[in-house]
């Protein structure tokens, strides 16, 4: 979709480069799932890396930061609601954070 100054996620987008007219994506919450599990331990992966490499699989500009980070939380909490059943989601959210805290592998 073409980013447009009234979209919601306009100001984070265009932080990250994008301008009005500019090709961005709006994310699949499998997408995030599938970055976020392959983040190996020992280290960390923030929203703003998850929507870059998300954006350059779709040979976009940028991808909407606000829905990705609503999807980083619901997988976070489906993790815990998960375990609470028994049941393991395999999906270290621990390891994603919100803003760029030292050394983060892009």
């Amino acid at each position: 979709m073409k980013l447009e100054e009234r979209f919601p996620c306009y100001n984070a987008v265009h932080k990250m480069g994008a301008e009005a007219g500019d090709k961005v994506v709006l994310v699949n919450p499998n997408e995030i799932v599938e970055v976020m599990k392959k983040v190996p331990k020992g280290k960390l992966i923030t929203s703003v890396v998850i929507c870059k490499k998300i954006a350059k699989k779709h040979k976009v500009k940028a991808c909407c930061s606000l829905t990705t980070g609503i999807f980083i939380m619901t997988a976070a909490n489906a993790t815990g609601e998960a375990a609470k059943e028994g049941k393991n989601l395999n999906i270290p959210y621990w390891r994603t954070l919100k803003a760029v805290a030292g050394s983060i592998p892009s």
